[in-house]
Order: structure tokens, then C-alpha cells, then sequence
């Protein structure tokens, strides 16, 4: 059954229960993830999958501008060798357009194998040139040869072995995995090929922090994580006057006076953090603020720093790093949080919450606050994952971005894997966060005691 909705166009899926085994896994795809100067005449997108697949349906995720209008519903075929593993969405594309879709979501999974395992959740981004003239021949972008190839890998080697600051924390046999996948990324005919088979050589490592791109195309090499525990779409019926002041920030008041800002990135832009900001001074009064940053997963330090100072009585370490080099590691360095000037600190209580989504720069947020501002942190374990990468071209249209440093907490442990433990553990469904926050309930009983 074909449904369409406003923000996702989706193919349902009707099968039921199936033994586990492998999820399928796009290999190609045409136009591919990251490509560019598509040709807008192009009437049909392929997606190819590394096994047999079920006919019975799919779900093709996206929305907006960005989602490929369909000009018929989207169908199978085989491949080369008879197996049903191509799925064919009839497109009509404009030209100079941004596309962007996924095959599955977290919503919904019903690109199935043909044991009924779901697709693992596959990003195609790509981009339209302009209208090809009569006549012309569509430039498209240049491949890799097989030499440019052999030197990527060899890149890629060196980079691992010499600036990969988590090298050796999961994998202890890079040499090996390497030479296995050595002829799927010699015989890659595509940027976006070889991306694809350089993930599933790194993903071992599990490090949401270790990825490849082509172009902005980012291929991750670690699959996704806990779910978080929070569910920003009933928020508004936890927070009393819940109201999104901007993309990232979202305001509320309870009856008693205790203030809630939800924070669900740390922005570069300077302006970002306006509007949490203006909720701090108008709340002076306040006996005491709930921070939600349990949908934020990080993004830059220094802003995160900036509004964390609000709350910080004196300079204090809040985490180390150690620096990779080809030589090995320099440091450890403290990172520092001071105090911003009394007049703009908020005096009442705080209380932050935080949990499994909770990754990079936020951690850092939530350990500043921890040892800067003492507050208490209400929710569950942060994802541990923090890597600050630095981006090495490969040389064939492909860019590794690889973690130069290894983030530790004030007492010399390491961050990655680990994460933050909070003070008050308050463990989660997404069944009971339908129907209420009982995160947020227990940050409220924390924050108003006496």
C-alpha cells in the first residue's frame, strides 16, 4: 500500500515475524550519495542492495523541497545475476536542485531482505546541474581509477595508523582488515563506492566520530545507538508555556516558577544561544531551572562553554584531552570553564537532563556544568563519544574525517565508551515517554527540593 504524507512519502511493508540475520545494505546507488551535476533528465533513481529482497513493499523516507517528486510508484527488478535487489523510484527532477531522501527511518522499516530483515538506514543526497543543452552531452564528475584508488587506501592506512587517536581502543588487527578490504576498495567505480565499502572496513571501530564524505555527503561508519529518552513532541504537555523560541531552543515556566530551556544543539552561530539567554535574565527570580539537553548531540565547544559560564561560580576543570600525533600523544591538557561576570549568573538551583543521545560537544556541556556549576544531573548515561576530527583528502574524491584526540574526565578516565553517569538515574520506554516525562518529573521532585 502506497501512502503519501506531507513530510514522508512511504511504502508500507505487510509481513509480520521473521528470524534475524544480516540487514541489507545499499551498495550502489544512481544517482548516488553525494554526487552532483546529476543530469535533471534523469527519469529514474536505482538503489541496489547486497542481497535478495522482498517485493512486498519499501519505505522511501523524506519530505520537503529536498524529496524527489515520483512520477509512478517505486518497483523492483533484478540484477545482473535474477535476484530481486534493485529498487527503481520513478523521479521527475528539476534542475540546480539539492535532493536528499533515505530508504528507511527510524519510523519506518519496510525495505525488507527476503527473510523480512529491515534495510539499515541509508542517506542518498545528490544534486542537479543545470539544463543540458540539445544535443549536449551531461559532464558528469570524474571517477576514480583504480590507481587513484590503491593510494586512497594506502592514505587511509596512514591516516588510521598515525593520526587515529582511538586506534587501538576496539580494534587490535587494523593490518588484517585491511588487506581483506583491499579488492572491493581497488575495484570501487565510484566515489561513493568506495566510501561504502571504506565504512564497513572502519565500522568495527564504533566511533560515530570516524566517517567518510564525499562532497557533504557524509558515509558514517558506526551504526546508531540507544534510542534517546525524550520525546520533544510531547513536550508541550509536560512543560507548562512550552514554546520554541528558534530551531534549537525552546522555553517554558512552571506554576511555581521553576524555568525550563531546551537546548538541542550547540550551535557556531554566536546568535543561537540568544534566546536561552534572555530566558536566564528574565528569570533571575527563579528558584531554580531544568536544562534539557537530552536531544542534543553536541556541535561547538565554545558556545556550549559560553552558556554554561551563566552558571559557573569559579574556574574550574571540567575535562582533559591528549592530542594524536605520528609520534603518539601530547598532553593531557585541562579544559577549563570560568565564571561569567556576576551580574548575568543565574542564582537558583539547576538541574540538567541528559541521556543516551547525549554525545561530543554536549558531554562536555553536561561535565562543565557537573564540575563548574555543580549542578545535578537527572536522566541516564551519555553516549560516551567525543573525537574532534580532523578531515584527511584521500585523494580520489573522498575525504576520511578521523578523531585526532581522546577526551577524558577530570580524574585522567577516558570519555569514549564511557560517557556520564548521572546523579540520579531515571531509566526510560519510549511506550511511557508517549504519554508523559518521567525524566522530566524527576528533574522537577530534584530541583524544588529544599
Amino acid at each position: 500500500m502506497l501512502r503519501w504524507r506531507a513530510t514522508c512519502v512511504i511504502v508500507t511493508l505487510g509481513l509480520s515475524v521473521f528470524a534475524r540475520a544480516e540487514p541489507p545494505r545499499v551498495v550502489s546507488a544512481s544517482p548516488d550519495h553525494g554526487d552532483v551535476g546529476v543530469d535533471p533528465a534523469t527519469s529514474e533513481i536505482r538503489i541496489e542492495f547486497d542481497q535478495a529482497m522482498s517485493p512486498a513493499g519499501q519505505s522511501i523516507c523524506g519530505g520537503g523541497p529536498r524529496f524527489p517528486k515520483l512520477s509512478g510508484p517505486p518497483k523492483w527488478a533484478r540484477a545482473e545475476d535474477g535476484v530481486v535487489r534493485i529498487l527503481v523510484l520513478p523521479v521527475l527532477l528539476a534542475p540546480e536542485h539539492l535532493y536528499e531522501l533515505s530508504v528507511n527511518c527510524a519510523s519506518f522499516r519496510g525495505t525488507r531482505s527476503a527473510t523480512g530483515e529491515p534495510a539499515e538506514i541509508t542517506q542518498i543526497r545528490f544534486a542537479t546541474g543545470p539544463m543540458s543543452k540539445p544535443g549536449a552531452t551531461p559532464v558528469a564528475p570524474a571517477l576514480p581509477t583504480p590507481d587513484q584508488n590503491k593510494a586512497a587506501i594506502a592514505a587511509l592506512r596512514k591516516a588510521i595508523d598515525t593520526q587515529y587517536s582511538y586506534r587501538d581502543r576496539v580494534v587490535t588487527n587494523w593490518p588484517a582488515r585491511f588487506d581483506a578490504a583491499a579488492p572491493a576498495l581497488e575495484a570501487a567505480t565510484t566515489r561513493a563506492a568506495f566510501a561504502r565499502a571504506a565504512a564497513r572496513l572502519l565500522e568495527p571501530a564504533n566511533d560515530l566520530h570516524l566517517n567518510l564524505r564525499v562532497g557533504e555527503a557524509v558515509f558514517p561508519t558506526a551504526r546508531g545507538g540507544p534510542p534517546a529518552n525524550i520525546n520533544t513532541a510531547t513536550l508541550p504537555k509536560s512543560v507548562q508555556g512550552f514554546k520554541w523560541q528558534s530551531a534549537g531552543v525552546a522555553t517554558g515556566r512552571f506554576d511555581d516558577g521553576v524555568g525550563y530551556i531546551l537546548l538541542t544543539g550547540w550551535s557556531s552561530d554566536a546568535g543561537s544561544l540568544a534566546p536561552a539567554l534572555a530566558a536566564l535574565d528574565q528569570w533571575r527570580d527563579a528558584p531554580g531551572l531544568i536544562i534539557d539537553v537530552r536531544a542534543n548531540g553536541g556541535g561547538d565547544e565554545r558556545t556550549a562553554r559560553t552558556f554554561a559560564s551563566r552558571f559557573v561560580r569559579s574556574k574550574a576543570v571540567y575535562s582533559k584531552s591528549e592530542i594524536r600525533t605520528p609520534e603518539g600523544f601530547s598532553g593531557p591538557f585541562e579544559r577549563t570553564i570560568e565564571p561569567a561576570p556576576p551580574e548575568q549568573r543565574f542564582p537558583g538551583k539547576v538541574v540538567v537532563l541528559i541521556g543516551p543521545a547525549c554525545m561530543s560537544s554536549n558531554e562536555s556541556f553536561v561535565l562543565m556544568m557537573r564540575h563548574g556549576a555543580g549542578a545535578a544531573l537527572v536522566g541516564d548515561r551519555t553516549r560516551g563519544s567525543s573525537g574532534n576530527p580532523k578531515p584527511y583528502d584521500l585523494g580520489n574524491g573522498v575525504t576520511a574525517l578521523v578523531p585526532s584526540w581522546r577526551d577524558l574526565l577530570p580524574d585522567g578516565s577516558l570519555l569514549e565508551g564511557a560517557g556520564v553517569e548521572p546523579d540520579l538515574r531515571v531509566p526510560v520506554t519510549s511506550t511511557q515517554l508517549e504519554g508523559g516525562d518521567p525524566v522530566l518529573q524527576a528533574g522537577l521532585a530534584r530541583v524544588r527540593q529544599r
